[in-house]
């Protein structure tokens, strides 16, 4: 049954733990091909979604942003469940460590990429470095257009 309050619910889960779980106006979240913005009275619906930015505005805190890990949301009766491998607030992300990962995977991925020349390598892989490489950088992104003391 959907709630009345002008509010949705909002709850973000990863394998490791249960990230949020609040009430908000709204909702914005990176979906594969193009943003989505969920607010109450949203259809019903069951969507993957990408490497980015989540922001959720009207919640207790007022607008706050995170970086989600791909997964996927869930919207049914006002309450929108995103499981997602990881989800950091734009505000904790140590950039440092964010450039020294994206470094790492990068010279990972040119190594095997060298090493496949001469030897298979599984392209799981592979993707495994890609993948590890999106996430470095939009972590690094957000986290330079959308904080103030990210310098």
């Amino acid at each position: 049954m959907a709630q009345t309050d002008g509010l949705i619910r909002v709850e973000v889960v990863t394998p490791a733990r249960a990230v949020l779980d609040i009430k908000a106006k709204d909702v914005v979240l990176p979906g594969v091909n193009g943003e989505l913005d969920v607010m109450p009275g949203h259809l019903a619906l069951l969507t993957d979604l990408g490497v980015g930015r989540m922001i959720v505005r009207g919640g207790p805190e007022g607008e706050r942003s995170f970086v989600i890990d791909g997964g996927f949301a869930e919207i049914v009766n006002d309450t929108l469940t995103v499981l997602t491998e990881s989800c950091e607030g734009i505000d904790e992300i140590d950039i440092e460590h964010a450039q020294q990962m994206l470094e790492r995977a990068q010279a990972e991925l040119k190594d095997l990429e060298e090493l496949s020349k001469s030897e298979v390598v599984a392209e799981d892989v592979m993707a495994l470095h890609r993948k590890q490489i999106e996430r470095s950088r939009a972590r690094i992104l957000h986290c330079l257009l959308y904080t103030s003391d990210a310098a």
